[in-house]
């Protein structure tokens, strides 16, 4: 979530999960158990997917907007949260993570100084 925190932005984390490869998971490693039961597989985009669509249960009313690398930024991660969400969810992509992101621009008053 990006909140303004002392007139600037800050992103803030509602959700994480650990991914564990598949060949972790099949050699019932400790690593790939909670309280020793061996954890399901998921892959990369479905679990981002179940983050998503669970951020956005909670945000009703909001619209999401989603900023991810080029990796997510397909099909994959987009039919099933907007299938769940609806119009109200956006992917942005392929940025780098040197990228800096602007709010847009107060509304200029009459006669302001500055390019307009």
């Amino acid at each position: 979530m990006l909140k303004q925190v002392k007139g600037r932005w800050a992103c803030l984390f509602l959700d994480f999960r650990f991914y564990l490869p598949l060949k972790t998971i099949q050699a019932k490693k400790e690593t790939a158990t909670i309280r020793g039961d061996v954890v399901p597989f998921q892959t990369k985009m479905t679990q981002a997917a179940q983050m998503l669509i669970a951020i956005a249960e909670h945000f009703s009313t909001a619209p999401i907007l989603t900023v991810t690398d080029s990796w997510f930024g397909n099909n994959g991660l987009w039919k099933p949260v907007y299938k769940a969400i609806g119009s109200r969810f956006n992917i942005l992509s392929r940025l780098r993570c040197n990228n800096v992101l602007y709010d847009r621009p107060e509304k200029r008053k009459p006669k302001q100084r500055g390019a307009e």
